[in-house]
């Protein structure tokens, strides 16, 4: 469908100053509705533009107003155009607790740290419902009927929830180490699941060659450049929330980069329209040991990541060869960030202490997250006084079939004398600080 068309079918606009898409490599422009995700010359993941003088003016009314409480509040900034379209998706996903995380940043010696708590994001409990409420509204302004998408749990729980929603089918294709209870959502909802014998890296390339042979839409693929601009929504949040004032540091997990790369994005938006100063806000990201291609990158200082096969139970983390991985270096070192890596066993250990002294449960990538704001402060990246955010991207309950197995209690007999006998070694335990 072309630009003209698409403009053309749009009955009733949103306020959206989206102008084009441009290769952040070679610049080439392409209007708004080319068909194209990716540069024909570079091969890189066009980037929306945006008319920002425009935006500007339009945003003035933001701080104070009753817009909506979700993506959409800050429509300017985000490229669907069709009203309609806008409608039907997103309405619930966005503007997530930012909660003052007092007990943990006492365990990890931070006075001023915050959670931005995506388990907590609807549909599906994960920051994807942001990335993917956007690519669902591409398709449907593009008029299109069916959507596919390529995940490792996520993603594929997000579009199948999300295009049911829409009233469109769903397909979703697995790598070869799937989180069965997201696959299994995923049925729930009326997806259709195909399991690949092959990692993401390997099932995304050939996901690209099925989306050119079949004409099927992938969320994740062929209206990347939309899905992408989804992840913005985190910044502009975070800012509000603290009161139009941008942390010193916001620390969350990379796979592919979307997230990081889009926060950044989000960042110097706010600041070229004016409603906040944000350039001295640092940028970390965390990944496990067994998959840390950007994180690598960025501690060696090398110039190009180098990828890697995945060996983590962090399985929403194992991108090998990040899409915009790249682009989050230059974000990191733009910024003067940093970068953490950490074990599986590390990993759980942070979901446990997350859940012990804030009461979130979170999955292994926010578990990745919270070990790796350990290794940040004892490296003294944060400091103790900085005001520090820290991004939960999904929730823990999709991912218990992961944790390591811990002894299940005894049995203890349904008498109060026994039961007090069980309750005094409980609290002996509770005392000493034995995990559960």
């Amino acid at each position: 469908m072309s630009a003209m068309t698409i403009d053309t079918s749009i009955r009733e606009r949103t306020r959206s100053c989206a102008t084009g898409m441009r290769c952040p490599q070679c610049g080439e422009s392409f209007a708004l509705g080319a068909s194209e995700a990716f540069c024909p010359q570079c091969s890189k993941c066009l980037d929306v533009i945006y008319d920002y003088e425009l935006a500007a003016q339009r945003l003035r009314e933001i701080p104070g107003s009753e817009r909506p409480a979700n993506i959409w509040r800050y429509e300017e900034l985000l490229p669907i155009r069709d009203a309609s379209a806008q409608s039907r998706v997103g309405q619930y996903s966005g503007f997530t607790p930012l909660t003052r995380a007092e007990r943990l940043g006492a365990e990890v010696g931070l006075n001023n740290l915050y959670l931005k708590d995506d388990s907590m994001n609807r549909p599906t409990f994960s920051y994807k419902d942001r990335v993917v409420s956007m690519s669902v509204a591409r398709l449907l302004e593009l008029g299109k009927s069916e959507l596919g998408c390529v995940s490792t749990g996520n993603v594929g729980h997000a579009v199948s929830s999300l295009a049911a929603t829409a009233g469109v089918p769903a397909y979703v294709f697995y790598p070869n180490r799937l989180e069965p209870t997201k696959a299994k959502a995923c049925r729930a909802l009326g997806a259709r699941v195909c399991q690949l014998d092959g990692n993401y890296d390997e099932a995304n390339r050939e996901c690209r060659a099925l989306a050119a042979e079949t004409g099927l839409e992938f969320a994740n693929i062929t209206l990347r450049p939309f899905y992408s601009e989804g992840a913005k929504t985190e910044a502009f949040e975070i800012v509000e929330q603290l009161g139009w004032e941008s942390p010193a540091h916001i620390v969350m997990p990379a796979a592919g980069g979307t997230l990081s790369s889009r926060v950044h994005k989000g960042l110097r938006e706010l600041e070229t329209v004016g409603l906040a100063e944000t350039s001295r806000t640092k940028l970390h990201i965390a990944q496990p040991e067994g998959c840390s291609p950007i994180a690598g990158a960025v501690m060696s200082g090398d110039a190009e990541i180098t990828p890697m096969r995945p060996t983590t139970l962090a399985h929403s983390l194992a991108i090998g060869a990040p899409g915009d991985g790249n682009m989050v270096v230059d974000a990191i070192r733009s910024r003067g960030g940093g970068a953490a890596t950490v074990s599986d066993e590390e990993i759980f250990a942070g979901i446990d202490l997350l859940g012990a002294t804030e009461g979130i449960l979170t999955e292994p990538a926010g578990g990745t997250t919270i070990a790796s704001l350990t290794k940040l402060v004892d490296s003294g990246l944060l400091g103790p006084d900085d005001v520090v955010v820290v991004v939960i991207t999904g929730n823990g309950l999709k991912t218990l079939e992961d944790h390591p197995a811990k002894p299940w209690p005894s049995m203890v007999a349904c008498q109060v004398d026994a039961m007090r006998a069980a309750l005094d070694e409980l609290r002996d335990s509770a005392a000493a600080g034995v995990s559960a």
